[in-house]
């Protein structure tokens, strides 16, 4: 009898296909030390290791740019960047002069790295450390001189602990059925790139690698998360069917992507693409977006040793102005902080990162690095010529004092500038519970609201998102945060202001509807799912979305709102 699992799902579509699983590696395998060798020796070991790595790295980062793009690239290079990283290398010398093998030393220094990503309460970073293991191990590898990592033979649904990059670059497209691991989050890179690379994918599926073990053939669907392990005829006949329906689907996707998104009955609503750093626009162009919801400006700080220069930044804003011609492009200004610090500036350590001095509070903590970036947009920016649209958005806002002094600061820079504001908006994320509580006094300060659903479900829930035990606790389906939104929405639209939602959950497709029904007027997205959500809305009129979303305003739970969006065309 065929058994059935259940985890999260990452990258949509159905996969049935032979088992192959990838065997975590055991601690003792990495970290043997090799031989009587002095410190010399082991620091040249481990010096030629690193510089290896970082060199298959840049390798496999212009491979995969030519296989699935610019941003997928990019996780690649920031892999090469770790290699090559001197902090790293610097641990990796010291540790060696202590006594410690080349081995041992890597182990500590790449530990030491991960840590501080660990205790990151922003979800997309702590996901970060699992990529410091996989270049870790890496440097391992070529120190202990081990062959790469098996390959199937045959097309198969790859199963893991927890899949990483380079595992997934190094296995042959046309063997990888789906992926399937037993952690990792949707945020992952191996979820980003099996996404991009248009692979079914669930992850988080507790108890799969025991299970996977004693199974032959193994199916997943990307949509519900389900994994099935050694299905029978009858299920393997609606699995085809399933198949082909997603072949179809995903062709009448690509058809889409020239469209705007709209409700059936003619409703606008802006699908925009959320952008983590350089060359990320391309994503999201060739999916259909329409402008960007959330310009995630902090990479650019965070990858340099030095403050970046004006005319540094001005060269990175004016790639995503460039790539979305008359839509609006979404900048958040530098979203850190403790839990995202920046290699120059120096902080004391906070016992709760997640409320401490970060985003906007830094920002006018610290005026002149505010000033320089704000200085930068505004130069970046041409209304006259073949551009984007600007709009800057302040994070973690909390009171209208600091929307007052966060306008004031753009009025400054524009006047530094000598360019004129009009054609340019100015918003906050809204992400801190009092500030959706006090909507309507801050709406009037502003041009846009861009809900930040992220942050907000951790504090109105008073749950740590990587925390495992409690991570599904926070519902953006629960009736009360509905509730908020509506609010945020409506005073918005008395006050002449547009809302957006930047938040993961504006490509979940009930939350999607739900949001449009609320008055959400944009959706900000990984590029990937800009064209579910528009399919969905397209099936959908304003009437039939705004009569759910007051039914779900009004229920008791969240699912009693999942049994209400169940009407909805989800597939």
């Amino acid at each position: 009898m065929s058994d059935t699992l259940e985890g999260r799902a990452a990258s949509p579509g159905v996969a049935l296909a032979a088992v192959f699983v990838i065997e975590p590696r055991a601690d003792d395998e990495v970290t043997a030390p090799t031989g009587d060798l002095d410190a010399g020796e082991q620091r040249q070991r481990a010096e030629a290791a690193l510089e290896q790595a970082e060199e298959q790295l840049t390798a496999t980062a212009e491979k995969m740019e030519e296989e699935a793009g610019e941003e997928e690239a990019a996780i690649f290079l920031a892999h090469a960047d770790f290699a090559g990283d001197p902090e790293i290398a610097g641990l990796v010398a010291d540790a060696i002069d202590l006594g410690a093998s080349a081995e041992q030393a890597v182990r500590e220094a790449f530990d030491t790295f991960r840590r501080l990503l660990e205790g990151s309460t922003n979800e997309y970073m702590a996901a970060r450390a699992a990529d410091i293991d996989d270049v870790r191990d890496q440097v391992l590898d070529l120190l202990a001189g081990r062959e790469a990592q098996a390959v199937p033979t045959e097309r198969s649904v790859i199963v893991a602990e927890e899949l990483t990059p380079s595992q997934t670059a190094r296995l042959p497209r046309e063997m990888i059925a789906g992926i399937a691991c037993e952690r990792g989050s949707a945020t992952s890179h191996a979820a980003i790139l099996s996404r991009s690379l248009g692979i079914p994918a669930v992850v988080g599926v507790p108890g799969l690698l025991s299970a996977a073990r004693n199974a032959s053939t193994m199916s997943i669907d990307g949509r519900s998360g389900t994994v099935l392990l050694d299905p029978d005829e009858g299920q393997r006949q609606h699995l085809a069917t399933q198949i082909a329906a997603e072949e179809q689907r995903r062709q009448d996707l690509a058809d889409m992507r020239g469209e705007h998104g709209a409700t059936k009955d003619g409703h606008r609503v802006e699908l925009a693409a959320n952008l983590n750093g350089r060359g990320a626009s391309a994503a999201g162009v060739e999916h259909g977006a329409e402008g960007s919801g959330l310009v995630r400006t902090e990479f650019l700080f965070q990858d340099s040793t030095t403050e970046p220069t004006i005319d540094e930044q001005v060269e990175f804003y004016r790639e995503p102005l460039e790539a979305f011609p008359g839509h609006r492009v979404v900048f958040r200004t530098m979203d850190v902080g403790a839990d995202k610090p920046l290699p120059f500036i120096q902080r004391d350590p906070e016992e709760n990162p997640a409320m401490g001095l970060r985003g906007i509070r830094l920002g006018l903590a610290r005026p002149s690095l505010l000033a320089n970036q704000l200085r930068a947009l505004l130069r970046a920016y041409d209304p006259d010529g073949n551009q984007g649209r600007l709009a800057i958005m302040f994070p973690l806002v909390s009171t209208a004092e600091e929307v007052d002094a966060a306008r004031k600061a753009v009025e400054d820079a524009a006047a530094e500038e000598g360019v004129s504001l009009d054609d340019i908006e100015v918003g906050i994320m809204v992400e801190v519970p009092i500030a959706a509580l006090n909507a309507q006094r801050l709406a009037s300060r502003v041009d846009f609201f861009s809900i930040g659903t992220n942050d907000l479900l951790q504090y109105l829930f008073a749950v740590d998102r990587m925390q495992a035990e409690v991570a599904d606790l926070p519902d953006i389906l629960d009736p009360g945060v509905l509730d908020l939104v509506g609010n945020v929405a409506e005073a918005a639209h008395a006050n002449d202001a547009w809302v957006g939602v930047c938040g993961e959950t504006a490509a979940d497709l009930r939350a999607a509807a739900a949001f449009v029904g609320l008055g959400v007027d944009e959706l900000s997205m990984s590029p990937t799912a800009i064209g579910e959500v528009k399919a969905l809305l397209a099936q959908c009129t304003l009437e039939q979305l705004r009569g759910l979303a007051q039914q779900a305003r009004s229920a008791q739970n969240a699912d009693e709102v999942r049994s209400l969006l169940s009407v909805l065309p989800l597939t």
